[in-house]
């Protein structure tokens, strides 16, 4: 299974309550998929270089999550699907960090 990285812009919220729901919802999709996640860091909420358009919303600040998982390629489709269509969601970028071992830890 790859190892992936998943940088998401989530829309800032007063309270944390739909960014904890955001993370359950894309942890199901990756445990449901026999995946594994190895890491979650939540940045914090800082002002986005430039508004930024989404669902038909401007946002100007955002929740940024960092999460890295191990899963198939089926479960990478579910889960940028998911991010998609979610309206929590502002952007997102996936980083594909290698297959094998050895590209995972470096040479």
């Amino acid at each position: 299974m790859p190892l992936y990285n998943i940088l998401c812009i989530a829309a800032h919220y007063p309270e944390i309550a739909p960014i904890r729901e955001l993370l359950k919802t894309t942890s199901s999709i990756i445990n449901n998929g026999n995946g594994v996640i190895r890491s979650v860091d939540f940045w914090g909420t800082q002002t986005l270089p430039m508004k930024m358009r989404r669902h038909q919303e401007m946002h100007d600040k955002g929740d940024y999550i960092n999460m890295q998982f191990m899963g198939s390629p089926r479960v990478l489709n579910n889960l940028n699907q998911l991010l998609r269509l979610d309206p929590r969601v502002v952007r997102w970028q996936t980083i594909n960090q290698g297959a094998k071992l050895e590209d995972v830890l470096g040479k």
